[in-house]
């Protein structure tokens, strides 16, 4: 992530075709430091047991805040990656 020397890890949720997002406490520090449009080369994990991993440029689409859902406390960053 911009402006940070650690590595930030997350789990990606799914949240319909085509659709993923991160889930990120509202008082993380990250959230001051990407914005929609940001586009970042992000490492992704394989579920699989042979933990391969593969770099891909990842676009922020959008940043929403969940005030009363099931996400209550957190931000969803919308992602768009450029592959799968």
């Amino acid at each position: 992530m911009p402006g940070h020397t650690l590595p930030y890890q997350f789990k990606i949720w799914y949240m319909g075709p085509e659709s993923m997002c991160l889930l990120v406490k509202e008082h993380s520090k990250i959230i001051e430091s990407i914005k929609v449009g940001d586009v970042l080369n992000m490492k992704y994990y394989s579920a699989d047991a042979l933990n391969c991993t593969k770099d891909i440029e990842t676009e922020i689409r959008q940043i929403m805040k969940d005030d009363n859902g099931r996400f209550k406390g957190h931000f969803l960053i919308g992602l768009a990656a450029s592959e799968y």
